[in-house]
């Protein structure tokens, strides 16, 4: 089997979406297909829509509204698991100052449905990623890669994400994570606490973030509970409060 180097998601609503705390665990870029999208980001409001990219790096935390049009919201999700070469990443912009949008253009617009498409395809690993590097290169040349990848220097965080992100349901281990990612146990808590987060904590962002995938997919409460690792639909609806500020029901009840 190929190894994936990206994911698509598709979101959709029919009612106003107010979320709070959705955690990025890779680099991903939002199109707004239809409606619009409102995020706070860094004390500001900015709007997204069909004439413009929003693209975050991993690591980060989101406070949007998803607004429909004419009874519809429709958006695209990129999720990025192959970076580029390092040698094109610039090491001193900040993302923190920088605004996470990216203008769309015709070329970039083209490329994006080539990386979109080429999952239906029966291409190699080796094609996709030139693929990749086609619309990496794009994105390089308008001066926006950095948006998406500010470092070549990625967090153990980030790389614990990853590696969960596969399959958030599992019953996951510490001890199995840290050998996967070539470290003790020891050493992955300690680079985890200097991060300022732990291994359970990167654990329930990804569920509750694959729970809203899912969600998305007309699961039933429970079916998504179960798939997020949870036996307790009760302590799954009260994680999920706390974490995006509404209820799955509620949730479910936007789309």
């Amino acid at each position: 089997m190929n190894k994936s180097l990206l994911h698509i998601t598709h979101f959709q609503g029919k009612r106003e979406q107010p979320l709070r705390n959705v955690f990025i665990h890779a680099p991903t870029l939002y199109w707004v297909e239809q409606g619009h999208k409102q995020l706070w980001w860094q004390d500001q409001s900015y709007e997204f829509n069909r004439a413009n990219w929003l693209v975050v790096p991993a690591g980060q935390y989101l406070t949007f509204v998803n607004t429909p049009k004419q009874n519809a919201f429709n958006a695209r999700a990129v999720t990025f698991f192959q970076p580029p070469p390092a040698e094109w990443l610039n090491q001193e912009e900040a993302v923190s100052h920088s605004v996470p949008m990216v203008k769309v253009s015709e070329s970039l617009r083209y490329c994006f449905d080539i990386i979109c498409d080429m999952q239906t395809k029966a291409l190699s690993t080796q094609t996709q990623q030139q693929l990749l590097l086609a619309f990496y290169t794009e994105l390089r040349h308008i001066g926006a890669l950095h948006l998406l990848f500010p470092s070549d220097n990625q967090q153990v965080r980030d790389k614990l994400a990853t590696y969960l992100s596969a399959a958030p349901g599992d019953d996951h281990k510490i001890d199995v994570a840290a050998q996967h990612l070539a470290m003790s146990r020891a050493t992955l808590t300690r680079k985890l606490a200097a991060e300022e987060t732990s291994f359970r904590h990167i654990l329930t962002e990804i569920r509750m973030s694959h729970a809203l995938g899912l969600l998305q997919r007309k699961f039933s409460q429970m079916d998504t509970a179960l798939a997020c690792g949870y036996q307790s639909e009760v302590r799954f609806t009260q994680r999920f409060k706390e974490q995006f500020g509404l209820t799955p029901r509620q949730y479910q009840m936007t789309l």
